[in-house]
């Protein structure tokens, strides 16, 4: 399955982390501070989740309308940037062409033809969903903040516990 995470609302609490002014400093496990000041605090659980993903054989991708330099340092700051197989981030709003090209990127290195089902796209906003759906197909969408409240319940929605 090819999991692709939103940045700005989803993976860390700051909205336009393209905003803040590098570098970025570590200040505790899950808040970086740009060069004034500027905390951003990473969602809880993140960490975990990202370590579970990539540890029960998914693929990870950012899928983020930021600027890539900035919003890569922030991945570096917390440290979570070994996590993701790929980052797709680019500075206009096209999610469903980042999408595209994210997956013929995948076909053709890792040889994997993934299907529009197997894709889980995780977004705070779903103003990109429609594209998506439209353009690529029907994707997996969970909208954090309101399908889920952490990290920690995507794992559980994505890996059902067997009930007794």
């Amino acid at each position: 399955m090819l999991i692709v995470l939103d940045l700005d609302g989803t993976a860390w609490d700051h909205l336009d982390i393209s905003s803040l002014y590098p570098p970025f400093r570590r200040v505790s496990p899950l808040k970086i501070q740009d060069s004034r000041g500027v905390e951003v605090a990473l969602r809880p659980h993140l960490p975990d989740f990202l370590k579970w993903a990539v540890e029960d054989g998914h693929v990870l991708a950012t899928l983020s309308w930021n600027d890539f330099d900035v919003a890569y340092q922030a991945l570096r700051a917390f440290e979570i940037d070994k996590y993701f197989h790929y980052l797709a981030i680019e500075p206009h709003p096209r999610k469903d062409k980042m999408l595209y090209k994210l997956l013929r990127q995948i076909k053709a290195e890792r040889g994997l033809d993934i299907e529009p089902r197997d894709v889980v796209y995780i977004d705070d906003r779903d103003i990109h969903i429609r594209e998506i759906w439209e353009n690529i197909g029907p994707v997996r969408f969970i909208h954090f903040g309101r399908d889920v409240k952490c990290f920690l319940e995507v794992i559980q929605l994505l890996n059902p516990s067997p009930r007794s």
